[in-house]
């Protein structure tokens, strides 16, 4: 073991790096449960009636939004981080609660409103 005492320990130095690092971290919060109760696995929810109004772009259960600060369209600035499939609870994020009024698409990364993406009869007819 014949190391120079006058050099540094870089072995100390990247973990005490990294250990100020972890604490200047913001503490995350806990998923509190949703206002809403979040639909039941028996429930199947019909993807083939969702798509974007702007490019018709059809979701599929296995996409996921996440919920994060926004400034526009929908101002929002305490997104909690959680990852879901949006239209799994209509547009109500599980982690913090928070109602999405807006949604964008995956595809032509254009934002609508949420409830726009529902295709009902009167839509399909256009």
């Amino acid at each position: 073991m014949n190391r120079n005492l006058t050099e540094p320990r870089k072995d100390f130095f990247v973990g005490y790096s990294l250990s100020i690092w972890q604490l200047l971290q913001e503490t995350p919060r806990p998923i509190s449960r949703a206002k809403k109760p979040l639909p039941l696995r028996d429930e199947i929810l019909d993807f083939s009636r969702i798509r974007c109004p702007l490019c018709k772009w059809h979701p599929k259960p296995s996409h996921r939004w996440f919920c994060a600060p926004c400034d526009s369209p929908e101002f929002y600035a305490d997104g909690c981080g959680a990852y879901w499939n949006t239209f799994t609870t209509r547009g109500r994020c599980p982690g913090c609660s928070h109602q999405w009024r807006w949604t964008a698409c995956l595809n032509c990364e254009g934002w609508s409103l949420h409830e726009d993406w529902y295709e009902n009869e009167a839509n399909k007819k256009q």
